[in-house]
């Protein structure tokens, strides 16, 4: 068996895509588009944050009427 030799990537960026209410999703623009940081609050900048917490905050975020959530 090969083991993988290029880098391992564990840091992720995390986006939040929020809609109006009431919106059908497929083939509408977001109203506002939020990046998380490490500690998730909104940064105003894409911020690399390790993949651990990324997926634990998309986890806790899965779900909220009116957005979706990205793990990039």
């Amino acid at each position: 068996m090969a083991a993988p030799q290029g880098p391992i990537c564990e840091l992720r960026l995390l986006m939040i895509h929020r809609y109006e209410p009431g919106t059908i999703k497929s083939g509408s623009l977001p109203v506002a588009v939020e990046h998380l940081g490490r500690r998730g609050k909104p940064v105003k900048k894409m911020r690399l944050i390790p993949a651990e917490k990324a997926f634990a905050f998309a986890r806790k975020l899965q779900g909220t009427p009116g957005c979706t959530v990205s793990v990039c």
